[in-house]
């Protein structure tokens, strides 16, 4: 019988819901298709955040990996941007992360990393995939585990971060900010960071034990607390971040959410503020963060979605900056992924030049709408040629993925976004106008096309 909680592949790995289609069992056996993958003898990152159910399932992946005649390397709790540049730093072949992101508690996963820090890109997920259906695993002697010193993972992960923003001009701003890990891996390097840059913080929910206090995705929904926090303590800023601490959402001084895409905004207009160059980000990323770039003159690279193919086009481009509008910053010095501390850092340098709302007043604002709908492969195939039909003027990016058009033939608001999930069996529809309806309105000439 189908399990109702389906197992979610994809090219960085898999997700479920921990007892019921991710099991111990599961996750053996996709450590051992990665292991294999890599080979015996090779260095392998194990990390986890620090959801409960990780503790276990990271020993049965340790278990399986040695077992392919991987040479393990635990760092045990840890972010997924400080595992990922452990991976260089080791020299290791690459890395799993336990960790589900932004999904409830009842969640776990497994994250692929190969040697270079990076996701795992289309066809080498392929690969793993197979290898995991297959069972074709290729067990080898010589396998063993070793612990790594967490504080040797922190004071890496901080040293790139300082070395990476203007540290005196943050110190002498003398900020005050509130922050919420939500029990999660932030909890971890924040407070180093956070005191290094000599920035007055309160913090709720700091410890990383994983038990959220609630509903852990940095949406607006799940800010009103740390809201709350910023009014009390007349903080400058509030930062939210996710469970593995690679996104961060912003609150205002006066409580109120800010929005994920204005993370990367502000990220470029304070990196595009001392060094031009290519910024990098994907096709539904909010127009700000084209808007911000363009402001400093930094030419605009847009990608598939999916953090592998930002990083990849930001090495091949040389960019100074990249992400994506879900609240992920990038600066491939520091690490090759997301990484909230980093955008917590860069956040601040901007404050400690101007306030929040005058970097805000550098930018339009657009409202923007997000949808998913099930649906079939000809299903979406159709709705794009129609929704191409009924807009004849429209400017269809040259990247691919799904389709994105620009209404006005011009590379500006408004467009739309069709594309099919590189996680889920749906098609996400994303649409940015200038006005709440006008956004409101393009999904739903979508969401009936699909229907249709």
């Amino acid at each position: 019988m189908a399990s109702a909680s389906p197992l979610l592949i994809s090219i960085s790995g898999i997700r479920g819901i921990v007892g019921e289609s991710l099991t111990a069992e599961v996750a053996a056996s996709f450590a051992a298709a990665f292991g294999t993958w890599l080979g015996a003898g090779r260095k392998v990152v194990l990390a986890r955040d620090p959801r409960p159910s990780g503790q276990a399932l990271g020993q049965a992946c340790a278990a399986a990996l040695q077992q392919m005649g991987c040479r393990v390397l635990d760092l045990d709790l840890c972010s997924t941007p400080g595992a990922k540049l452990m991976v260089t730093e080791l020299g290791a072949a690459g890395a799993i992360i336990l960790t589900a992101s932004h999904n409830p508690l009842p969640w776990n996963g497994l994250k692929l990393i190969r040697s270079d820090g990076i996701f795992l890109n289309a066809a080498q997920g392929k690969q793993v995939e197979a290898l995991f259906h297959s069972q074709a695993f290729s067990p080898a002697a010589g396998g063993s585990l070793e612990q790594v010193d967490p504080d040797l993972v922190q004071r890496r992960h901080l040293e790139r971060i300082l070395n990476a923003v203007e540290v005196g001009r943050i110190r002498r701003a003398r900020l005050r900010v509130a922050v919420d890990p939500c029990n999660g891996a932030g909890g971890l390097l924040l407070p180093q960071l956070l005191q290094a840059l000599e920035v007055e913080v309160h913090f709720i929910h700091g410890e990383a034990h994983g038990r959220f206090a609630h509903e852990p995705e940095p949406v607006p929904a799940n800010l009103v607390e740390l809201g709350q926090v910023v009014r009390q303590s007349q903080s400058t800023i509030g930062f939210a971040i996710d469970p593995d601490a690679d996104r961060v959402a912003l609150v205002g001084e006066d409580g109120q959410p800010v929005g994920e895409d204005y993370t990367l905004a502000l990220a470029v207009l304070a990196v595009g503020a001392r060094r031009q160059g290519p910024v990098v980000t994907t096709l539904s990323t909010s127009q700000l963060v084209s808007d911000a770039a363009l402001a400093r003159q930094c030419p605009v690279v847009l990608t598939p979605v999916g953090e592998v193919n930002v990083v990849e086009k930001m090495i091949e481009v040389g960019a100074v900056v990249g992400g994506e509008g879900n609240g992920g910053v990038i600066l491939t010095e520091v690490d090759p992924g997301r990484d909230a501390a980093l955008g917590v850092a860069i956040v601040l340098e901007s404050l400690a030049r101007q306030p929040l709302a005058a970097w805000l007043t550098l930018l339009p604002r657009y409202s923007i709408d997000k949808r998913k709908v099930v649906c079939t492969p000809a299903q979406l195939a159709g709705a794009l040629d129609q929704l191409r039909c009924q807009h004849p003027s429209a400017y269809a990016h040259p990247v691919v993925d799904g389709v994105k058009l620009y209404l006005s033939g011009r590379l500006e608001c408004p467009w739309i976004h069709l594309r099919a999930s590189n996680t889920e069996p749906i098609v996400r529809i994303i649409a940015e106008s200038t006005t709440p309806a006008e956004a409101a309105a393009l999904c739903d000439e979508a969401e009936e096309l699909l229907k249709g």
